[in-house]
């Protein structure tokens, strides 16, 4: 019984990242237009209860802010700048999940959302999150709901139930089984260089998506598909996409 939710063979990892701004507008559209069909982001909340797409806790790597998202209202982060990694991208702004969401339909792209909550709100990212996704989603692209959080992955279930969701891990434990049953689960994402062929044959004999991260070689990915792998997450979508050694 195949229980998986396919994305693509090659999904975007925070957008185009190695060419743009991670998780932030310009790069998902620059996946788009590198013929990436399925976009990753990661997802938390302001200090006020606004969902902004943003990987780390804090501010510092990615954004000219300081100290933590969650410690700000979201007025102090509509004034950011997370384009600082990249000078051609200097004024590329923080992004609320809200116009995210609306690029993604517009580009008609399925969307891997990642809830990345800060210890101890867990709970409240997750229904924040949901609550954005009813407003602004509308029913047709695909979406999937992942997190290495059990915590999130759990309210998932009690606030947007109908929504497929992936459990995240980096190393393949050996209960996988009864993590994937326990949060109901239809992927499973692990990290790349833990890859095992006895145990990724095992986990899609039972029907579940199997993607992993971050693979940005070409002829890794070709090796990750042999075996079994349905899709990897990649920081530079076209030049996978545009491989000779991937489409062998």
């Amino acid at each position: 019984m195949s229980r998986a939710t396919m994305l693509a063979p090659v999904v975007a990892h925070r957008g185009a990242s190695a060419d743009a701004p991670e998780n932030t507008i310009a790069a998902i559209r620059l996946a788009a237009e590198q013929g990436a069909t399925a976009v990753e982001i990661d997802v938390s909340i302001s200090a006020d209860g606004v969902a902004f797409v943003h990987h780390d806790d804090s501010l510092e790597r990615c954004t000219n802010g300081t100290g933590n998202l969650c410690t700000h209202d979201a007025s102090y982060l509509d004034s950011l700048s997370a384009g600082v990694l990249f000078p051609d991208y200097i004024n590329e702004p923080l992004p609320r999940l809200s116009a995210v969401l609306e690029c993604i339909q517009e580009l008609n792209m399925a969307l891997n959302l990642e809830i990345k909550p800060k210890s101890g709100l867990e709970e409240p990212t997750t229904r924040i999150i949901c609550q954005t996704v009813a407003e602004y989603w509308q029913a047709g692209n695909t979406l999937l709901y992942s997190s290495f959080s059990r915590d999130a992955l759990k309210a998932t279930m009690e606030y947007q139930p109908e929504t497929p969701r992936a459990l995240i891990v980096g190393a393949i434990p050996e209960n996988w089984p009864e993590q994937l049953v326990a949060y109901n689960c239809s992927n499973f994402h692990f990290a790349a260089a833990h890859a095992d062929k006895q145990a990724l044959l095992a986990i899609r004999d039972e029907g579940y998506g199997l993607y992993c991260f971050t693979v940005n070689d070409a002829a890794e990915a070709a090796k990750l598909y042999e075996l079994g792998v349905h899709g990897v997450f990649s920081d530079c979508p076209g030049a996978l996409l545009g491989s000779e050694d991937l489409l062998a």
